[in-house]
């Protein structure tokens, strides 16, 4: 009965985070990781590994709905995904030399220090708008290699490393850097994120999770991928960069007090 109980609840927060996940680019690791490690008591190594098969089928599922939308920028995937390879493989190296305090830390300052930026760049975006007159979801695409591939091979690292997809990195590149609108960029995300998560996931990792944690949830996230795909197309940008910052840094300030308390 507790194991029933148990895949049930595994279940619904694949389901609940995989359509935050869907709908904000991420691919829902930001939540899976520290809902495995906090709730469910797996180590860093385990929870990230189990977050990114979650995340395979989260993106898997959204992206499909996306590719038969046209909304994924396929030019923009060409030119991201080859770089995050080497950097899933940098990260994968890290994390196996990470304590699961020090994990916690580093994770919580990355999402803080993301967090922040979402919100800034939202800000300066509308403030433009309003100057300019122009609409703040204009897509003035603009590919930048020299700024693109670097931030790309950190995408990968960071999903290796952290078990969050990479769209923490991927969102605000093509956001800000690249001046794609937002919602064109979540659906190129979650592309990027799918092909990510199946390579870390079966080639690196060898898909050597355990499968009573990671299989309801990722069954959890194949629902919660096409909630998340049907939303996004009916909720305003600007409601999805507030929904994903107020994510972000409740779960990262959480973490980071939890690391602090371990260290003292």
């Amino acid at each position: 009965m507790l194991e029933i109980i148990g895949i049930l609840i595994l279940f619904i927060a694949g389901a609940l985070i995989s359509t935050l996940g869907a709908m904000t680019g991420l691919g829902g690791g930001f939540l899976a990781v520290p809902f495995l490690i906090l709730l469910w008591g797996l180590g860093s190594e385990e929870a990230v590994l189990t977050s990114l098969t979650m995340i395979l089928a989260n993106s898997t599922s959204s992206s499909i709905t996306y590719l038969r939308s046209r909304m994924v920028d396929l030019k923009v995937f060409a030119l991201l995904i080859i770089p995050t390879i080497p950097g899933l493989f940098l990260g994968w190296w890290l994390l196996s030399n990470l304590s699961d305090t020090l994990f916690k830390l580093l994770f919580s300052i990355f999402m803080i220090g993301v967090t922040i930026y979402i919100l800034l760049r939202n800000y300066r975006k509308e403030k433009k708008a309003r100057e300019d007159r122009t609409d703040p979801d204009k897509d003035e695409r603009k590919l930048l290699p020299h700024f693109s591939i670097p931030v790309a091979f950190a995408a990968g690292t960071v999903s290796s490393a952290f078990g969050i997809g990479g769209g923490a990195l991927l969102m605000p590149l093509q956001v800000g850097l690249m001046k794609i609108n937002v919602k064109r960029a979540i659906a190129t995300s979650m592309l990027l994120i799918a092909v990510m998560s199946a390579f870390r996931v079966l080639v690196i990792s060898r898909a050597n999770f355990d499968p009573f944690v990671a299989l309801p949830l990722a069954a959890g996230a194949l629902l919660g991928a096409q909630l998340g795909a049907y939303l996004v197309k009916k909720v305003h940008s600007r409601y999805l960069l507030y929904l994903l910052a107020s994510f972000l840094f409740f779960i990262a300030a959480y973490m980071g007090v939890r690391a602090i308390i371990s260290f003292v």
